[in-house]
């Protein structure tokens, strides 16, 4: 991590025009347009987030006022967040995916009184609730296009050209606010996922973000030379804290993807060294990979598996701290070439580290990554510790944990199970929500607070973390067995052909499980099989697909316990949808919902 001295530049302001003024030439921004990549230095990537806090300014709004970002994963996102920040203002981010309806109820609950928008389909978002959004008094598009019969919907451009037109009359304005910010200034809200109801607004400060942020480059090794890929959501604080506020310590470049759909091909181009997804997305890469092994011919998969096993090897021996043989190096050597290389070149060849979090993911997955060269850190946080309470590092891992806490934060482990953190990272509660505030924050005795999780784990005698489950997920059979059913559908998704799974059976004498198909697997299934279908939801009542699935559950019941096993299993004919309030945007299922949705199938699978 670099040399800063966090007494002076104790704001996450400070801290980002710290590192524009001291590498102004240096490039730390990669985007596509046209087809061409192009890139942003420091000092124009300063110069876009000043015009905009003088835009704001220009604009009569000042320092506390709520600003909100509709957009997908863009340099814009993070520029306007930083002229935003920068000016005193409160970024209020917003999922692209949202609906009209969760669109206004953030904009409304967080009483923004301006937004940015990403394109045509955004604005129309907005406009169609604007006369419900009486604080709103302009809306800046992002794209080009712009009606010009709106007189407060503003292009990206002209929003600026009022920022250097200010920066004129005001030259020394802008510098003032950023030198008198203070650490426990709010300077973002953070929408929680809204798994269990409307999600709740929680409150950051500088010194929310730095506690999680300053640590995290040492702890997963990134240096300034890295290069990192920018694709999931920033209005999610761990995409937000890892491709955009940890950037600020290390001073590693960030290529933005163009899309979610485009990032592996992207990725592919730019050749990351870091990068950080959600299980689904390493579940996808995988699946990717063992189906093409499916594929090969009997050399082939021989030649696939016999290179793993000779890195399962190496990994085995140099986790006891021993040193390869000679003969091991050498037949590394040749699985490296043949296999090991050629996943890594799925990545764009470069990648060293791989940092997975916002839900559990399968050690089957993690040992895989592990065995043909690539580090696999886990890190375990939430929206209400600012990204990151636990982390796992370079020499500090164990499978199955999510690592051990980071500086200055502790743990504890309630008598029911519930993960406690208490740290300078926990959020001061929720905006406008003082019942849940008092939930989430309970007094400690000493004048601080714990922070209850949700989450129930424990912590083995080195300090390593476990989760569990979610408190509130947890399974409890007839037969009175506690299930974790996180564990189960983290197993089952391994599957290519499964892409979500939600394991059901509360106060039932045994487990169910509702299933996703993978489209791009199941369908390749199909013309492999030379299946006739109309359309996927008539693809999922095949007897073959049917057939397929009993048989991938079956193989991963011999992997469970008795009372963990799924006795039976459902096809949902689509895909789980956040249009229908299905899942969040970070793709974790909602339970209640998907159980509401689909109450009779359920039901079914219990009648005899």
């Amino acid at each position: 991590m670099m040399n800063i001295d966090f007494n002076k530049y104790n704001t996450i302001p400070k801290l980002f025009w710290r590192q524009v003024k001291k590498f102004p030439d240096k490039t730390t921004i990669w985007y596509k347009q046209s087809g061409v990549w192009k890139s942003l230095n420091w000092s124009e990537y300063g110069t876009f987030s000043k015009e905009i806090g003088n835009a704001l300014m220009a604009s009569g709004i000042y320092k506390g006022d709520k600003i909100s970002i509709l957009s997908e994963t863009r340099p814009e996102w993070v520029m306007c967040d930083m002229g935003i920040i920068s000016s005193g203002c409160v970024t209020a981010p917003i999922y692209q995916s949202n609906t009209e309806e969760q669109v206004y109820y953030i904009a409304n609950q967080s009483d923004s009184v301006l937004a940015f928008v990403e394109d045509q389909e955004q604005l129309d978002k907005m406009l169609a609730i604007w006369d419900r959004l009486p604080n709103i008094k302009k809306i800046v598009v992002f794209d080009r296009y712009y009606p010009t019969n709106l007189p407060n919907v503003l292009s990206l451009e002209h929003f600026l050209e009022l920022g250097r037109d200010y920066e004129e009359k005001h030259p020394n304005k802008f510098e003032e606010i950023i030198f008198s910010s203070q650490p426990d200034d709010l300077i973002s809200f953070t929408y929680t996922s809204g798994t269990t109801g409307n999600p709740k607004a929680g409150m950051y400060t500088s010194r929310n973000i730095i506690a999680s942020a300053r640590y995290l480059p040492e702890a997963i090794n990134v240096k300034g030379d890295d290069f990192y890929v920018c694709f999931l959501p920033l209005a999610h604080i761990a995409e937000r804290l890892i491709g955009h506020f940890i950037r600020f310590f290390s001073g590693h470049p960030a290529a933005f993807a163009e899309s979610i759909e485009d990032m592996p091909q992207n990725i592919r181009q730019t050749g990351p060294t870091v990068v950080f997804g959600t299980p689904r997305v390493w579940e996808k890469f995988y699946a990717r990979i063992m189906t093409g092994v499916g594929d090969g011919t009997w050399l082939q998969k021989k030649i696939f598996h016999w290179a793993v096993n000779v890195g399962k090897t190496n990994y085995e021996i140099k986790e006891t701290g021993k040193k390869p043989s000679v003969w091991l190096k050498a037949r590394l050597s040749i699985a490296r070439f043949l296999i090991h290389d050629k996943i890594k070149d799925i990545f764009g060849g470069r990648i060293r580290t791989i940092l997975t979090g916002a839900a559990p993911i399968s050690k089957e997955i993690i040992r895989f990554f592990n065995w043909v060269g690539l580090d696999v850190y886990e890190a375990y946080g939430m929206t209400e510790t600012s990204g990151v309470i636990t982390v796992q590092s370079e020499g500090k891992t164990k499978i199955g944990s999510v690592g051990i806490p980071i500086p200055g934060t502790e743990i504890k482990i309630m008598e029911d199970g519930e993960i406690c953190c208490r740290g300078e990272q926990n959020i001061q509660g929720y905006y406008k929500n003082e019942e849940a505030t008092n939930e989430l924050l309970k007094p400690d005795g000493k004048g601080g607070f714990w922070l209850h999780t949700g989450d129930v784990g424990h912590i083995d005698e080195e300090g390593y973390l476990f989760i569990t489950d979610r408190k509130k997920d947890i399974i409890i059979t007839a037969g009175g067995k506690n299930v974790a059913p996180q564990n189960i559908e983290n197993l089952m998704k391994t599957s290519p052909y499964i892409s979500q799974a939600m394991v059901y059976g509360d106060k039932k004498p045994y487990l169910t499980m509702l299933v996703t198909m993978d489209e791009d697997e199941i369908t390749k299934f199909a013309r492999d099989q030379k299946i006739m279908y109309q359309d996927l939801g008539d693809l999922t009542k095949k007897e073959e697909v049917i057939k397929l699935i009993n048989h991938v559950v079956k193989e991963k019941n011999k992997e469970l316990a008795s009372y963990e096993s799924i006795k039976k299993f459902r096809i949902l004919e689509e895909e789980l949808d956040q249009d229908k309030d299905e899942v969040t945007p970070t793709l974790k299922v909602k339970r209640k919902v998907v159980t509401a949705h689909n109450q009779d199938l359920l039901d079914g699978m219990y009648v005899s």
